[in-house]
């Protein structure tokens, strides 16, 4: 009995150090919260193409494989790898979907620009295809490259014809090998991706408008 007795209370004691372990472990208020990251859209009246008055939505961009996480990609040569301790504020695909759309519409070259999930209706959808989104390590450089490259399709939405496809390609060598200066290079490059797509795809849009007319089964 008093064996039984003894194996009890062990039994016990260790089942409360083990929920205090695990208490501990989970709720432990020392543990550092990851740092996130956002990027801010193209700065207004920076594109060079005339007013178009259509509407544009701009899906969720298909990312390469290893980049469709909020995790902070890092290349060097063929392995790809992640930053500890940060991340974007979403998935890359999310971020770069919101830093077209803002940017495009800040632009004022269409009447719209929306996200493909607010189902309004439009003229023109983008489809996004994000290569490159990382940052990258050469063999004897401590200095990362951000490289930012996108395609893009231009979708008429009446007829559903592909009306162009573009592409843009960034690659910016970051101040330093801070995290604050790396996200500033993937700003500073992500912009440069979205304004050379502005400008590509409203010369496509405008040069498309008979078509669209046409389209729409107008004269």
């Amino acid at each position: 009995m008093i064996a039984a007795r003894v194996a009890l209370t062990m039994a016990a004691a260790a089942c409360v150090a083990l929920v205090a372990g695990c208490t501990t472990s989970i709720f432990d208020s020392e543990a550092p919260l990851p740092m996130n990251y956002v990027l801010r859209p193209v700065q207004s009246a920076a594109a060079s193409v005339s007013h178009t008055a259509v509407d544009v939505t701009i899906d969720r961009p298909v990312t390469a494989p290893g980049l469709d996480t909020d995790r902070i990609g890092v290349l060097r040569g063929h392995q790809l790898d992640y930053y500890r301790a940060v991340k974007w504020g979403s998935p890359a695909p999310e971020i770069v979907q919101a830093l077209f759309v803002d940017s495009l519409e800040d632009q004022h070259v269409f009447r719209s620009v929306t996200r493909e999930q607010s189902r309004v209706a439009s003229d023109y959808v983008l489809d996004v295809q994000l290569r490159d989104f990382q940052s990258e390590y050469t063999e004897g450089s401590s200095i990362p490259t951000i490289h930012v490259s996108a395609v893009v399709r231009v979708v008429r939405v009446p007829d559903r014809k592909l009306v162009a496809t573009v592409t843009a390609d960034s690659k910016v060598q970051a101040g330093e090998d801070r995290m604050g200066a790396v996200a500033a290079t993937f700003e500073k490059a992500s912009n440069a991706v979205a304004l050379d797509v502005l400008n590509q795809i409203a010369a496509a849009i405008a040069a498309d408008a008979p078509m669209l007319a046409s389209a729409r089964g107008q004269k």
